[in-house]
């Protein structure tokens, strides 16, 4: 299967919100994200987020979203992948490699000193994942808020 990754545009946003959504419940989650929303943000001039979709044979078959961040301890900007996943059929083809390779060309071009990402400590295919290509576990306990 050639699969290519190039930067999402706004035709692909019905089938990029079906991957978000299957990844949001492949962890568990929910994602409330409407295709207004995501067609906003992949028609925005400065988006607030970077978006990377995997294609083979005209399908989408995995997506990246990267945004840029400031680190105080650091002093510097640094990259964060919010999102990396590729559906269940198109896993152990390369496909997750090529669009970290992706994010993380990226995240070089904007100058920042590190790429940063979780994972649920349950996926432990996402973790082999990253540690084979070099990435160092950091242990911390996320939490959050609701605000609205």
């Amino acid at each position: 299967m050639s699969t290519r990754v190039r930067k999402a545009m706004v035709p692909d946003a019905t089938a990029l919100l079906n991957l978000v959504q299957a990844h949001a419940a492949f962890e568990r989650g929910v994602a409330p994200l409407s295709l207004d929303d995501l067609e906003t943000i992949l028609s925005a001039d400065n988006p607030p987020t970077h978006l990377l979709v995997a294609e083979a044979h005209t399908a989408l078959v995995g997506y990246a979203a990267v945004t840029l961040d400031f680190s105080l301890w650091q002093g510097c900007p640094y990259g964060h992948l919010d999102c990396l996943f590729v559906v269940a059929r198109a896993r152990g083809r390369g496909i997750g490699r090529q669009l970290f390779n992706a994010a993380v060309r990226l995240v070089q071009a904007e100058d920042v000193d590190r790429l940063e990402w979780q994972t649920p400590v349950w996926n432990s295919d996402a973790i082999r994942f990253y540690l084979r290509i070099g990435a160092i576990g950091v242990t911390k306990e996320r939490f959050a808020i609701p605000i609205r």
